[in-house]
């Protein structure tokens, strides 16, 4: 196939500005082990075999399974997730769920549904989830210089997702990188984008055979990782569209062998993955982001989930809930914090790698993308959160959870844990070291401590909502284009533990989705046709 990029006329300047380095000053913890970005002007390459000294021991299982990480192994892997998606299909055929062993009716607790019922009657309602369609503002785009680019790469749910993370995590050059982040909106295909937008498909196809990316170090390896999970997202799609009229109220059932290959394709950033290990990153730690990359995502959706025709979240799907087939508040909790320990090591001690920058990204994804309406999840579920907890913990998967899917509640302290304050001692400390401490203390407002005050308050405001999703997609805009991406990541990974295991703003975003509207009940929660 012959096809030409799309985007020869786009303006790529400000996607590749000099970087500043970190401050020689920053203690050792805050420094990278290997290089976060490989523009072609210090391209260097990557080492083989590469695994970091203080995780050899660690991902046991995802170790096993992903292996050398090679296209190969990433087909294997694949099969398997098509083939448990189909078995969900053929299984839909059975006159009673009971003999199911893939899928299980479940229902809200008692007291949730209480509490769900006392809440709609005051008027604290979750609208149905959105589609992610909405375009970043006109200044947003200006400072990115973006205003030209393919309508589908700026929507505020593509801008800020596969776009910005292939920012974050640079490229070859300028031209590969957009090249990159086009075959990461395979992604987006789960959301009805190539319903939506025409040129959906000639972009992505651009994307997939562009001969300069091809050429580039890794880039033929990443298309090919693309390619296989695409026809995951297909089986997956073809799965739901058959279904969707009997899928509400459903779920998954699976082990944790199972879970983390699902979750793996679940990601849909195969492309991702290749060129993390190229670079040389563990492919069990690579693997290990990946899977947790569901939970960030499926945990502002747990409510919304349980009603609509979506089987596969993360926490319904685990044994917690789906022995019992009752989503009590005691089960989420336990789930909940056995994905915020699993984790918090990629967090706090990965945080430069580029599965670790996709996984610290999901937190500012979620308050921006016009989606999940975070803000408003979080708002309405903030009673509900969890005490103040004394520690920060850590687990790896494989500890978390048995390999029936069910936590087991071990977890250690995680080493070199922040005070917890709103902006904590490590934060503080790290903005001391800053080359504009300004800027990015700007950042770490518009990111943690101006969407916490709000929440806090615990009152609706649809225009706080959106004054605060505008200045933080300005703030990351700002700090991106000056030139201090790796302040960025290192604030966003961070912003990212404390939404898990300090100020917790995703269990509230949880919580607040059980308010769902439902309706969407029955459907897809997507563009369609």
């Amino acid at each position: 196939m012959d096809y030409q990029p799309t985007w020869s006329g786009c303006a790529l300047d400000k996607v590749c500005s000099p970087i500043h380095p970190l401050n020689k000053s920053l203690p050792d913890k805050f420094r990278p082990d290997s290089p976060t970005q490989s523009w072609s002007q210090d391209y260097q390459e990557p080492k083989t075999g590469y695994v970091s000294p203080s995780f050899s021991n660690n991902y046991k299982e995802a170790r096993r399974l992903a292996g050398d990480g090679s296209l190969k192994t990433l087909i294997q892997l694949r099969d398997v997730s098509s083939t448990y998606i189909k078995s969900l299909s053929t299984s839909m055929g059975a006159s009673e769920l009971s003999s199911n062993k893939s899928l299980v009716k479940l229902r809200l607790s008692d007291d949730l549904k209480r509490w769900k019922g006392e809440q709609h009657q005051l008027g604290r309602i979750l609208p149905a989830k959105g589609t992610g369609l909405k375009r970043a503002s006109d200044e947003v785009l200006e400072i990115l210089g973006a205003s030209k680019w393919p309508e589908p790469l700026i929507t505020r749910c593509a801008l800020w997702g596969s776009v910005f993370f292939n920012m974050c995590i640079g490229a070859y050059d300028a031209p590969s990188m957009f090249s990159n982040a086009v075959t990461d909106m395979a992604f987006f295909r789960e959301h009805g984008y190539h319903h939506v937008f025409p040129e959906f498909d000639s972009l992505f196809n651009s994307a997939m055979y562009d001969q300069h990316a091809l050429q580039t170090p890794g880039g033929t390896e990443r298309r090919a990782a693309v390619a296989i999970g695409v026809q995951y997202i297909n089986d997956k799609i073809v799965f739901e569209e058959e279904n969707q009229a009997n899928l509400e109220g459903l779920s998954a059932k699976m082990n944790r062998q199972t879970m983390q290959t699902v979750s793996l394709f679940e990601s849909s950033l195969l492309g991702l993955v290749s060129e993390a290990i190229f670079r040389g990153s563990d492919p069990a730690a690579v693997m290990n982001d990946m899977v947790l990359s569901c939970p960030a995502t499926d945990v502002v959706d747990v409510g919304s989930d349980l009603v609509n025709s979506e089987v596969m979240n993360s926490f319904l799907n685990t044994a917690d809930i789906y022995e019992a087939g009752i989503v009590t508040e005691e089960a989420l909790r336990r789930v909940y914090n056995a994905y915020a320990h699993a984790g918090a090591r990629t967090l706090a001690e990965r945080w430069w790698e580029p599965t670790a920058q996709m996984l610290a990204l999901l937190y500012q994804w979620h308050i921006v993308n016009h989606r999940h309406n975070f803000l408003r999840r979080a708002v309405l579920g903030y009673c509900k959160v969890q005490p103040e907890l004394s520690n920060q913990r850590e687990a790896d998967m494989d500890e978390a959870f048995n390999e029936n899917l069910h936590t087991t509640g071990f977890s250690r302290p995680l080493k070199d844990a922040c005070n917890g304050a709103d902006t904590c001692d490590t934060v503080s400390h790290f903005l001391e070291h800053s080359k504009n401490p300004s800027l990015i203390r700007h950042l770490w407002q518009c990111l943690v401590t101006d969407p916490l005050e709000y929440v806090r308050k615990g009152e609706v405001d649809g225009s706080r909502e959106a004054e605060l999703e505008e200045a933080l997609q300005l703030a990351l805009a700002r700090t991106y284009t000056e030139g201090f991406t790796l302040e960025l990541c290192w604030i966003m990974a961070h912003a990212g533990h404390h939404a898990w295991q300090i100020n917790r703003m995703y269990e509230a975003a949880m919580f607040g989705s059980l308010l769902d509207s439902e309706a969407l009940a029955g459907k897809l929660d997507r563009a369609e046709a």
